[in-house]
């Protein structure tokens, strides 16, 4: 109780000290995020939000002493570089070659040294574990990150977003792990959450930081994908804290609009990485709606598949129905996304309109 009350203290605080250094240090080194015709923002803004969040994990990880546990200094040490590419893709423009490739090369070693991977999908088919086996196990962890990574980057395309989605995960992560007794993972997401409320005030401008605007950059949210990765596949395999297929309702959003982006790019002839407006905040956007509402929208619809997982898992509901779950949840939000798309949600709105 000691630890969670010190931390509490100290992580808000480190992190707001972070920002109020480093801040002016961005402006003064040229680290910002320069407006052009895909982005809103009227004057550049500083990419701190990362170090931010970052000076706030590494406090979290101090006061539970998790950087001392099996496998959390492997974590740390991926984060850090993951971080760093990321910061250096913001300032030199990596190319997505090298980029995925120093991705793939520091988680494959941090999760095959800590043993943090994906080894049991458990019971998706009914009344049998589905086991994959050390290297079909590293393999696909090594999959999942990478699209976990690359999901929290494109899902950080409006003020508070990609923050938003994190702390929702973490949340839930908290509460899963501190039900099932890991005090020490659930207190760690939950002073996490911590560090990203002070990120978040900064990102938003709430009124007594106006003018300190910031954003995550990419090193930030190369962090947050990598932290919401390791703690899904730990609580899910190693602790024990949920079922495999829970880790798909916790990560949500970002997933399934990175999907659904990825599906649509790929069916009109081009590649899957080719920049365009089509993410889900893009298209409420183009259909008439604020940054705050379209936020607000991906936030709730974020938070009810993270809520149904939570409440899913401690209802005792099956795997075999936690399974379907996901299909109808993936085919609302391909349904949704294909309709704002083809600005048939538009047209059937008006239609109901003139109908009454």
């Amino acid at each position: 109780m000691e630890v969670g009350v010190l931390g509490s203290f100290l992580v808000p605080l480190s992190s707001m000290l972070a920002a109020f250094g480093f801040l002016p240090l961005a402006h003064r080194l040229g680290f910002v995020d320069h407006p052009n015709g895909r982005k809103q923002h009227a004057a550049p803004v500083p990419l701190a939000g990362g170090g931010v969040v970052f000076v706030g994990l590494m406090v979290a990880g101090l006061a539970t002493g998790l950087w001392n546990g099996e496998g959390w200094g492997w974590f740390l040490t991926a984060a850090v570089i993951l971080t760093t590419v990321g910061t250096l893709d913001d300032i030199y423009d990596l190319s997505a070659r090298w980029r995925f490739l120093i991705q793939g090369v520091t988680v494959a070693l941090a999760c095959a040294v800590s043993g943090v991977y994906i080894n049991s999908l458990g019971l998706l088919l009914g009344d049998s574990v589905l086991l994959l086996g050390g290297f079909f196990g590293l393999v696909f962890t090594l999959v999942c990150a990478l699209a976990c990574i690359n999901a929290y980057n494109m899902i950080d395309g409006i003020d508070g977003q990609a923050g938003s989605v994190t702390l929702i995960t973490l949340a839930g992560v908290a509460v899963l792990s501190t039900v099932s007794g890991h005090q020490g993972t659930g207190l760690f997401a939950g002073l996490s959450c911590l560090a990203l409320l002070v990120y978040l005030m900064f990102n938003l401008e709430v009124p007594w930081l106006r003018g300190r605007k910031m954003f995550l950059g990419d090193g930030g949210s190369n962090l947050l994908g990598f932290l919401v990765l390791w703690l899904v596949v730990l609580g899910s395999q190693r602790d024990g804290s949920f079922a495999p297929i829970v880790a798909v309702w916790l990560v949500g959003v970002p997933i399934l609009d990175m999907l659904a982006v990825f599906m649509r790019r790929t069916l009109s002839g081009r590649s899957p990485f080719s920049a365009d407006r089509t993410h889900i905040h893009h298209l409420l956007l183009d259909h008439g709606f604020s940054a705050r509402q379209a936020l607000l929208v991906v936030v709730a619809m974020h938070a009810a598949m993270v809520g149904f997982g939570v409440v899913g898992t401690l209802a005792g509901w099956s795997e075999l129905t936690l399974t379907v779950g996901t299909f109808v949840a993936g085919g609302l939000y391909f349904s949704l996304s294909f309709l704002l798309g083809t600005g048939r949600l538009t047209a059937l709105v008006a239609a109901s309109r003139t109908e009454r």
